[in-house]
């Protein structure tokens, strides 16, 4: 046991002080004279208690020394030792790897100017038997082992950290990131370190600015003040009138400066006498004022972009006229020319101006305006994402049976079924050979309007996603018999299947088994959305942009068995969907799938630094203090509430002893 406050043992002096009244209390002396007999028999009981009194008496003393002597113990702060506690030196430095870090200049990055400081730090905690611990802060913090190397480990983390930057065959390799550093959590990495020694400094090597140092933590900046960065922070287009505007957005940091910016556009205008396109080439000096955004317009129209309200902060246009007009084009590149120290964000590309062809066909032996009314509308709507390319086969013709990707057959059947593509049947009037079902007669309720009901077991399908089969009524339908177990119905009455799918891996039907021309679901809100949910399961999209950010995570999806996301000489497979996939690096990114009809897709998306890591002069925002006041639980177990219940029942005896002198 020790006494954490021992001076609380003067207490003892209570002691003293109980003895002193004792000896200065009156002492009553006990005479004896002779009365009647009454008197003489109290007096025999008397002298027979004398020796319990006197042993009452001292065990009260007793009680009273030993509560002052635990009012003492209890001052005295009585707790038994767990562990020492450490009065060696002890440093975590926590080195930043966010993107701002690989600002270079003279041939070293900020981050390789870190990692020199930590060395030269651990080894000077080292040699004096400190302890040292090194948090690399990128998006999730961690330690390097051994973590708290002391002595001999010390060897082991020098070298984990001389590994952060490596060199081969003159290529240097960082263990820094190209996204944002999760400073706030590794700081709070840094408990683990504090709860066994609470007097540990943190050492935060950065480039951020802070007014001011919290408690317990030294920021060691590693920017240089002749840094500076002239940063693409996004590039975005906008159709207006069939023709494309460019919108690059431009930066400096740490300078004023004229940039020299190029635009080129490949696969501009493909036609048939221009197959590949024509490529364009702009180049444009941009006067930027420092820390402010300034955007460069390639525009259209310039009545209609010069409006100040449209784009944040200072912009510049350039009026594309006559056939530098671009209606569509494959990719287009954006790169800034200047001898910066930070290069990951001098370049952007775009690759939304090409769209997949999805060739739809209609035919029908009673053509209506239902279906040609709504993929129109489908056609405007999906403008931004395919070109879809509508064929409608005149009645009396036959549909063709290859060549397209979705297929709608209304009342007159093909004899086959199309294996290129998605086949929707509306009303068949026969099956087409294969098809997995028989038609016998139609089968119509008169003027009755019958409610159709959906299927409990498949009502959360996303083919019906935002529908109720319940709204839909019909009159008349076809009976349908023989229906293959490959088919799920989605919609039934009375047994009989009214909406039905194949969603085989080579073989996508879709049976509406009644007219539209009998039914009131072309009035209804379900019938676009059926239509479009459609879409949507046969033909999703990838990935829902083709720009992002470092450590965005984006939802993939695919058309076929599998799905290849590849950067350089690197590839992820992915077989399940939908699924995620989260990039680490900037550049571009290309998705290769071979569909389920064995169409080849290629598609790209570009993945930029986070527009706060171009803020290479970028003051921190507050840090959290990570400092807790050492906490003596953790070396120390305290008895004072032992002691304290031991003085409690020494007064509960107390009491109870003197109560006897009464009774």
């Amino acid at each position: 046991m020790t006494l954490l406050a021992p001076l609380g043992l003067l207490g003892l002096l209570g002691i003293v002080a109980l003895i002193v009244i004792y000896i200065l209390r009156p002492n009553y002396q006990q005479k004896f004279i002779s009365t009647t007999f009454v008197w003489k028999l109290s007096l025999k009981y008397k002298k027979k208690r004398i020796p319990i009194s006197k042993l009452r008496n001292f065990l009260i003393i007793l009680c009273q020394i030993l509560i002052l002597t635990a009012c003492a113990l209890i001052l005295a702060q009585p707790n038994k030792i767990l562990k020492a506690e450490i009065k060696e030196t002890e440093v975590v430095a926590i080195i930043d790897a966010s993107a701002s870090m690989r600002t270079e200049i003279n041939g070293k990055t900020r981050f390789e100017r870190a990692i020199n400081e930590a060395i030269e730090l651990a080894n000077k905690t080292l040699d004096n038997n400190g302890y040292f611990s090194v948090i690399v802060a990128n998006q999730t913090p961690y330690y390097l082992q051994p973590q708290r190397a002391f002595g001999a480990d010390g060897d082991a983390l020098l070298a984990e950290i001389e590994n952060l930057v490596k060199i081969t065959n003159n290529t240097k390799t960082l263990a820094c990131s190209y996204g944002e550093a999760d400073l706030t959590n590794a700081i709070e990495l840094c408990e683990d370190v504090y709860l066994e020694n609470p007097n540990a400094q943190i050492v935060l090597f950065t480039d951020a600015k802070y007014d001011y140092e919290v408690s317990g933590i030294k920021i060691r900046n590693m920017a240089d003040e002749k840094e500076w960065n002239a940063a693409i922070l996004n590039a975005y287009t906008e159709l207006y009138h069939n023709t494309y505007s460019f919108i690059v957005e431009v930066a400096t940091y740490g300078a004023s400066t004229p940039v020299n910016l190029e635009l080129s556009v490949q696969g501009a205008n493909i036609s048939s006498s221009a197959p590949n396109g024509t490529p364009y080439l702009f180049e444009y000096v941009l006067d930027c004022t420092m820390d402010e955004k300034t955007s460069l317009i390639f525009v259209n129209d310039k009545n209609y972009y010069d409006n100040p309200s449209l784009y944040d902060g200072v912009y510049d246009f350039v009026c594309l006229t006559g056939q530098d007009k671009i209606a569509s084009y494959q990719t287009i590149h954006v790169e800034i020319y200047e001898d910066d120290n930070f290069s990951d964000d001098n370049r952007f590309d775009l690759y939304d101006g090409s769209k997949e062809v999805i060739k739809v066909q209609y035919a029908s032996a009673k053509p209506n305006v239902f279906f040609t009314t709504l993929l129109t509308q489908m056609e405007k709507a999906y403008a931004q994402r395919w070109d879809l390319q509508i064929t409608e086969v005149k009645a009396g013709e036959e549909g063709a049976i290859e060549g397209f990707d979705f297929y709608i057959f209304e009342h007159k059947m093909p004899a086959a079924l199309p294996v290129d593509g998605v086949v929707l049947l509306v009303n068949p009037d026969e099956a087409p050979r294969n098809s997995g079902f028989s038609v016998k007669r139609e089968v119509s309720s008169g003027k009755q309007s019958l409610p159709l009901s959906v299927v409990e077991a498949n009502e959360t399908h996303p083919i019906l996603k935002n529908t109720d089969g319940a709204n839909v009524t019909i009159t008349a339908c076809k009976e349908i018999q023989n229906m293959s177990g490959d088919y799920t119905v989605l919609w039934e009455r009375n047994g009989m299947p009214m909406l039905a799918l194949k969603d085989l891996p080579t073989e996508k039907v879709l049976l509406l088994n009644f007219s539209l021309h009998y039914s009131n679901f072309p009035l209804l809100i379900e019938y676009p959305m059926f239509l479009y949910n459609v879409f949507q399961y046969f033909f999703p999209s990838t990935v829902n942009a083709n720009a992002f950010e470092v450590n965005d995570k984006i939802d993939l999806n695919a058309r076929g068995e599998q799905l290849v996301v590849s950067k350089g000489d690197k590839e992820t497979v992915y077989t399940q969907f939908p699924a995620q996939y989260q990039v680490s690096a900037p550049g571009q990114y290309t998705l290769t799938q071979t569909t389920w009809a064995d169409k080849l897709i290629t598609e790209y998306i570009f993945v930029k630094i986070p527009t706060s890591e171009s803020y290479i002069t970028k003051t921190g925002e507050k840090l959290e203090n990570p400092y807790q006041a050492p906490d003596k639980t953790d070396y120390f177990e305290d008895w004072m509430m032992y002691i304290a219940a031991a003085m409690t029942a020494l007064l509960f005896i107390e009491w109870w002893l003197s109560s006897r002198d009464t009774m």
